[in-house]
């Protein structure tokens, strides 16, 4: 059993150190800046469009 445990974690250390293709700092910068920008711009799309239901839902309630 130990000696099963101790060959699966060399098999899982060697995999992640020489088989795992890690990104570089500059693609890693660049992907974060992108995804946090667009996260952003949804933002704020989804918050004209609540906006924009609001005063629609505001005016309509308004006539009763």
């Amino acid at each position: 059993m130990r000696a099963k445990l101790l060959r699966l974690w060399k098999e899982y250390t060697t995999e992640w150190r020489e088989k795992v293709e890690w990104p570089s700092w500059a693609h890693l910068f660049n992907t974060t800046v992108t995804v946090l920008v667009g996260s952003f711009l949804i933002a704020i799309v989804i918050g004209l469009i609540d906006l924009v239901f609001s005063t629609i839902m505001r005016g309509l309630y308004s006539l009763f």
